[in-house]
């Protein structure tokens, strides 16, 4: 989808010295790497200690371009530490080395890549052991079955997917899940409550954090 935006920055990229990879098994374009045969060829065992001998917890782990919380849009930084922080969100909420997360969140937004993909695979402070289900894109119609299909027990929320939700037509099998955590940001009260009595008691944990910010809130206590 941004392969004409990439192509636009490529040679200052290139210039720089920074290496671009689509995450496909071919690539289209001239300079930009495929990363999936590189992945299915990498070996299981752990990588060399000295790859990250130099690695502190304020060191760069990636860049999340936002829409620009705090002003114009940009490129925000990551820290090793931020990056175990925000990943550590979900087994503050409870999360289960048994757990089944489904997300259906871009994985370029910080809580489908960090809490979701992260709060699975990132060791803090011990493996969570926890299995995470993606989908390529949010489905209203197709939520629950999948739900049911692969045994999810975590869901992942943004904004209005909530609202989505409730405003499908309403099933015979609408509490014939095993969802019993949501885990996201920006559900309205009355959403809340609505979601809550169609399809059953799941725990909500609601949070808030920017990707730019230093400080974040989540209802801890319920």
């Amino acid at each position: 989808e941004l392969r004409e935006a990439v192509e636009e920055v490529l040679p200052d990229l290139e210039r720089d010295g920074v290496r671009v990879f689509y995450l496909s098994s071919v690539s289209p374009t001239p300079g930009v790497e495929a990363l999936l045969p590189a992945i299915e060829a990498a070996p299981d065992e752990p990588l060399p200690a000295q790859h990250r001998a130099g690695v502190t917890a304020n060191s760069k782990a990636m860049y999340i371009y936002t829409s620009g919380t705090t002003g114009l849009p940009k490129a925000a930084v990551i820290t090793e530490l931020k990056l175990m922080m925000v990943a550590s969100l979900g087994r503050i909420c409870g999360l289960r080395p048994d757990d089944v997360v489904y997300t259906t969140l871009p994985l370029y937004h910080s809580a489908g890549l960090l809490v979701g993909v992260g709060g699975v695979t990132i060791p803090v402070p011990c493996p969570p052991g926890a299995t995470c289900v993606l989908r390529a894109k949010f489905s209203a119609s197709q939520f629950w079955a999948d739900c049911r299909r692969y045994n999810v027990s975590v869901i992942q929320y943004v904004g209005e997917l909530m609202r989505y939700l409730c405003n499908t037509p309403k099933r015979a099998d609408d509490r014939e899940h095993g969802v019993r955590m949501a885990l996201g940001n920006g559900m309205r009260a009355e959403v809340w409550k609505e979601f809550l009595q169609r399809f059953g008691p799941v725990a909500v944990w609601e949070f808030y954090g920017a990707t730019e910010g230093n400080a974040g809130f989540i209802n801890y206590t319920g």
